[in-house]
């Protein structure tokens, strides 16, 4: 059982349709159907990367070596009313970790940028190592590294993303 096609179906009806039945299947046609497009989610998840090592080099350049701008009087009457654990006297962050992975998850942004489909790997690894930091220093900034590691990774699962890495 084969059925024709009604009239006007498929015949050419334009200027445009015209040109592109003339051209057919030129060389030049196929070229550019076959160069991948540059997919949203991987400029997305860039921005996400990003962030987060926007977010690692100004944590680290803004950490101080004071506690929190507190002065010495009132942290002596905390802890002598609730005891020597509910001030935190001592840094726990660590400026010259929090720079140096900063740089490393900005360079591997870069690199996914411009294509390189590995550096996905070492961006999810540098995110957790970021959101452990950020939490072991019990900083408020934890909560947007995670953010970011999720986002960041999330958007580089979409087909598009692996077809434009892998091309």
């Amino acid at each position: 059982m084969t059925a024709t096609p009604p009239p006007g179906f498929g015949e050419p009806s334009g200027p445009a349709d015209a040109a592109r039945a003339s051209a057919g299947g030129s060389a030049g046609d196929s070229a550019v159907r076959s160069e991948p497009r540059f997919p949203w989610q991987l400029g997305l998840s860039v921005l996400a990367w990003v962030v987060l090592g926007a977010l690692l080099v100004v944590s680290a350049l803004s950490t101080s070596s004071t506690t929190s701008g507190a002065d010495q009087g009132s942290i002596d009457k905390i802890q002598g009313t609730l005891g020597t654990s509910a001030v935190a006297t001592h840094n726990s962050s660590h400026p010259t970790l929090l720079l140096l992975v900063g740089m490393v998850v900005l360079l591997m942004a870069l690199l996914l940028l411009i294509g390189q489909g590995w550096a996905r790997h070492v961006l999810a690894v540098l995110g957790v190592i970021a959101v452990i930091l950020f939490a072991l220093g019990g900083r408020w900034e934890a909560v947007i590294a995670f953010a970011a590691l999720v986002v960041g990774a999330v958007a580089l699962l979409a087909p598009s993303v692996n077809r434009y890495l892998s091309s």
